[in-house]
């Protein structure tokens, strides 16, 4: 074959490789932390182990001393097969460790908590294990690249001309992953597109050499290796489902869909109760869970509040909070910014979710904008608002702890009206989350009050909310108040309820920190995501039957020994 063309031929698979390898990279981190949360974290575990794989690879390339086409051929037509299905492993280990883990037995909450630590022990150790193999296979692919070169030019040309697109390619699947594949293909699929991108840089190092034995042989391998990855491919949305189901237990999924920022399940138990789960994390589950959440979330700021004439909704992508907003007459305009079409979507046309917020998206008084939360406060430069409900989803991962900084806090004071009144979602009663929130909006200018849903259940229902007025108020506000929309919880609780509880902590440890966008720190606070994610995936009672004691004395130890959230005299 011509020199030129066999040069042109390495380099077309020096680039191809190099597409592959870094998008088994960023999926690697993608999957961790879509799965575990804290994306800075995994990201850098995943990293440094890539890379350290990567040297090992390269170190033990030097050690083929002849055969090197044969070599790189075999290693590219395995990265292809073992790199291509790095999400579906990912996911599927996780999976099936929440599976497994679900049938078995504990004699105690000591057992049972020991044993989930060690679940997630076991499945951080089997990705970093597989996650190094795959760089350790990638680590021999540049060196045997440039060698092969050597051989057609110069060296110090054969190391430029192979790094240069080794970069190139790198540059280009680092801005293509998120922008196109993930919003268009989901994680698993694109695993398998990269595994497809692995097989044509083997065909084209195959074309450009001479090798003679194996030649009937090597095509079969590329045709099954090719058709492995397709099928993954064809099948990557069932290959979702069956993970999920795997996750959730019996659970019927009702709907699913990957959109570029996350992981939509929606799920209905044998009671027939919906449930919402982003990447793993329970939103909402219809019934009680519902009320006692949304009612409190909306109605003692609606109560308080002189005037309900616009209001902005930041979150809430699931239209509930709209659905009880909606109940005032004296509402005249509702803006809600969620950052995620996929959910609106699903929110305004699944028939079950039109049923649970009753069509709140239809209201003509409904406004919905797809934005960043962050930069639409920020833009906005004359617009005010009587009432601001910041319904964001827990700050599980560092992606999410901008929307809970001080600068976040600054803007939003500087969008609500003279008595304007805002409430934040702020995960536990006064556990350590809600702490970090009351500090960093006190660091902005603004006072936060913490209350509770009137309907109290530590384990299932701890609710907490922050309450923020731009003028003064306090809960000796609420004693003459009511509610006076329709509503469950609060037509045998009292609107003051919602203080009746007085927050008190044995595990408080010095003063909060404030989170900023330079020095975030709330996501540090959410505790183990992977304990978080396996009790919200499962019934309380199902949890209760894998520990061999009554439920009561399961529910007090949960109280003193697994959760974070400080004891609260109920």
């Amino acid at each position: 074959m011509n020199e030129r063309i066999t040069k042109r031929l390495i380099i077309l698979s020096v680039f191809l490789s190099s597409v592959a390898v870094i998008g088994y990279e960023i999926l690697a981190g993608s999957v961790l932390s879509n799965l575990l949360g804290s994306s800075i974290y995994y990201f850098s575990l995943i990293i440094g182990f890539f890379l350290a794989a990567l040297g090992i690879g390269g170190w033990l390339s030097a050690k083929i001393k002849e055969g090197i086409y044969e070599k790189l051929v075999f290693v590219e037509v395995l990265i292809a097969l073992v790199g291509g299905s790095i999400s579906t492993v990912l996911f599927g280990a996780y999976a099936y460790f929440f599976s497994f883990f679900g049938n078995l037995k504990f004699p105690d909450i000591i057992a049972f908590l020991g044993g989930l630590a060690g679940a997630q022990l076991l499945f951080t150790a089997f990705s970093l294990f597989f996650i190094s193999f795959v760089g350790v296979l990638a680590g021999f692919e540049l060196p045997l690249y440039i060698r092969i070169l050597s051989e057609k030019e110069i060296l110090k040309d054969a190391i430029g001309r192979a790094f240069f697109w080794d970069y190139i390619g790198a540059l280009i699947i680092s801005v293509s992953l998120p922008i196109f594949f993930f919003a268009n293909f989901g994680l698993i699929k694109t695993s398998f597109l990269i595994g497809i991108i692995n097989i044509l840089a083997a065909v084209f190092v195959l074309a450009a050499s001479d090798i003679k034995k194996g030649k009937i042989i090597l095509p079969i391998v590329f045709i099954a290796v090719f058709l492995v990855n397709m099928l993954g491919f064809i099948n990557g949305e069932s290959l979702e489902l069956f993970f999920e189901k795997k996750q959730f237990g019996d659970r019927e999924i009702l709907y699913h869909i990957n959109s570029p920022y996350q992981r939509l399940t929606f799920l209905k138990a044998s009671d027939g109760k919906i449930s919402l789960y982003i990447n793993g994390q329970r939103q909402f589950e219809s019934g009680d869970w519902d009320a006692v959440y949304h009612e409190s979330f909306i109605h003692p700021a609606m109560s308080l509040a002189l005037k309900h004439e616009n209001i902005l909704v930041l979150g809430g992508g699931d239209g509930l909070a709209l659905r009880e907003i909606l109940k005032y007459p004296d509402v005249k305009k509702i803006t809600l910014v969620d950052i995620d079409p996929a959910i609106i979507s699903a929110s305004s046309n699944l028939g079950f979710m039109k049923a649970l917020n009753n069509s709140a998206f239809f209201d003509p008084k409904v406004n919905v904008v797809i934005s960043d939360a962050f930069k639409f406060v920020e833009q906005q430069k004359k617009e005010k608002y009587d009432l601001v409900f910041v319904d964001f989803p827990d700050p599980t991962d560092d992606g999410l702890s901008h929307l809970y900084s001080k600068e976040f806090y600054v803007l939003l004071k500087s969008v609500l009206a003279e008595n304007g009144v805002s409430v934040i979602q702020s995960e536990a009663y006064f556990g350590s989350v809600q702490k970090a929130i009351l500090a960093t909006l006190e660091s902005a200018g603004l006072v936060g009050i913490p209350y509770h849903p009137p309907v109290y259940d530590f384990f299932d229902q701890n609710f907490g909310f922050s309450l923020v007025c731009m003028n003064s108020c306090s809960k000796n506000d609420f004693k003459n108040l009511a509610v006076s929309v329709p509503n469950i919880i609060f037509k045998n609780n009292k609107l003051s309820d919602i203080f009746s509880i007085e927050p008190i902590s044995k595990y408080s440890m010095g003063e909060p920190e404030v989170n900023s966008i330079f020095h975030p720190t709330i996501f540090k606070l959410m505790g183990d995501v992977f304990a978080q994610h396996y009790l919200q995936s499962r019934p309380i009672a199902d949890i209760f039957g894998q520990i061999k004691t009554s439920q009561e004395q399961t529910k007090n130890k949960f109280l003193k020994e697994f959760f974070i959230t400080p004891d609260i005299a109920i």
